[in-house]
């Protein structure tokens, strides 16, 4: 583990379906942003193939019921991002920091999605952490299954 200013900065590797290999940063911890009672929240493409995503990031843990939402709203344009993708998750309140993990599939080959995230509780109640717009692109069509 490497500390700088007291953070965390953990590197994982991470292998796709095309077998290439790469480096990410961990999900970083949520940070206080500039209104009040905001957090911001820092998430990471974890995985990504041609037509599925796994954006992670991790947050304080945000309390309230012990199951939650993890969302990503998403689309092919920052300013509308009219898709879904969400994952039930459970907290563990004997821990600081809670994973959210949401899968998107059904995407286009070779498509850059715009996209933010956020988490609410199983009463609809949202948590308090999100993101700002992010955005990653698909792979190819893999050529791989294309042969078959």
């Amino acid at each position: 583990m490497i500390r700088v200013n007291g953070s965390r900065l953990v590197l994982t590797i991470g292998v796709t379906a095309m077998g290439l290999l790469f480096f990410q940063p961990r999900p970083a911890r949520a940070g206080e942003a500039s209104s009040a009672g905001q957090v911001v929240a820092t998430p990471v493409v974890e995985s990504v193939t041609d037509t599925l995503a796994f954006i992670g990031w991790t947050t304080q843990n945000p309390g309230g019921t012990t199951l939650h939402q993890a969302i990503v709203h998403y689309g092919k344009d920052p300013n509308h991002l009219d898709f879904t993708a969400k994952s039930p998750t459970r907290i563990n309140p004997g821990h600081s920091e809670m994973i959210f993990r949401v899968r998107m599939y059904d995407l286009e080959p070779g498509t850059t999605y715009y996209y933010k995230v956020s988490s609410e509780q199983a009463n609809g109640l949202a948590d308090r952490a999100t993101s700002i717009v992010n955005q990653f692109t698909t792979l190819p069509t893999n050529r791989v299954r294309a042969k078959k």
